[in-house]
């Protein structure tokens, strides 16, 4: 698909789910488009202050308003012959979006305080996580700026949508990180991998990035279960559970689990329970499915791996 949009030079919105990656897709179109050699413009439609977010899209004149001490060029003057990428598009406040929808329809800006407009060139991607036709429905998005917008249409699936690409991106990243930071990582265990195709990634590819990124500052050569964050295994646990997903790998980390938090909780299994963040109920059925069914010695249990 963007080996398709790319070359043309027409505005695309990108819609997914947070954490799928569609920044990732916005740089990639960016990169193979005509457009490549000017610059990529980054904006943030939901951390733009709302006092200040016609001029940094727009720009402004000296004297236009109280620390206005010079000109400044907006976003859109600051991507001529390049590419604008407003992410989280549909917080862009009511007040803004006639005025981005004039931008688009005449390809110029007038800065605050100007007299004339300014001709600008570039191309627009666009990405949310917010399901615009509904926003349109309920009045909070122009129905107008909507459709010029959606000239052509992206979606990036979740990761659980996609399972062939994770041990794709698994690698990826890990191959990223060891260069960055100089680790020796070369491989994944077959346990580390069985546990991320079961696991179903509600943060999507940017949890997937920041668990790989972990692993690789505490792993040597192979990535092993004992080397995953504790957080990871403990969200791993209780969605394996709530989905009735059981293999062996998953078994002997629920009882690793287990025996740590019942230790960590001087044999409570309540404050165990509480420790791991999930139900009393959900724990004693994880500790009796790893084969915890009395509560092991505190004073033998241990947990050196984590």
């Amino acid at each position: 698909t963007i080996n398709l949009v790319a070359p043309a030079d027409l505005s695309v919105l990108i819609q997914g789910e947070t954490g799928t990656g569609k920044e990732l897709v916005a740089r990639a179109i960016h990169d193979s488009s005509r457009r490549a050699r000017g610059p990529l413009i980054d904006v943030n439609c939901a951390s733009l202050p709302e006092s200040l977010a016609e001029a940094e899209l727009f720009g402004h004149e000296k004297g236009a308003f109280t620390g206005a001490d010079r000109p400044r060029k907006g976003h859109f003057e600051q991507a001529h012959g390049g590419t604008v990428f407003l992410d989280e598009v549909g917080e862009l406040s009511p007040q803004l979006q006639p005025k981005l929808l004039r931008v688009l329809e005449l390809r110029e800006v007038r800065r605050i305080g100007g007299a004339y407009s300014v001709a600008v060139d570039f191309r627009l991607i666009m990405a949310t996580h917010r399901n615009l036709e509904d926003m349109v429905r309920t009045g909070k998005f122009r129905e107008d700026l909507y459709h010029r917008m959606n000239v052509c249409s992206i979606r990036t699936p979740a990761l659980r949508d996609r399972t062939d690409d994770i041990l794709l991106l698994a690698h990826h990243f890990a191959g990223q990180y060891a260069r960055e930071t100089d680790r020796a990582v070369r491989c994944f265990s077959a346990d580390v991998l069985n546990l991320f195709l079961g696991y179903p990634w509600p943060g999507n590819v940017r949890e997937l990035q920041n668990v790989v990124r972990q692993t690789v500052l505490t792993s040597k050569d192979m990535v092993d279960v004992a080397d995953l964050p504790f957080e990871f295994l403990r969200k791993t646990v209780a969605a394996n559970v709530k989905l009735g997903v059981y293999h062996h790998t998953m078994k002997d980390v629920s009882r690793r689990l287990c025996v740590y938090a019942i230790t960590a909780a001087r044999g409570s299994r309540r404050q165990a329970a509480r420790l791991l963040g999930i139900p009393r109920s959900t724990f004693h059925r994880i500790a009796k499915s790893a084969g915890l069914e009395d509560p092991p010695d505190s004073r033998q249990a241990s947990f050196d791996a984590y």
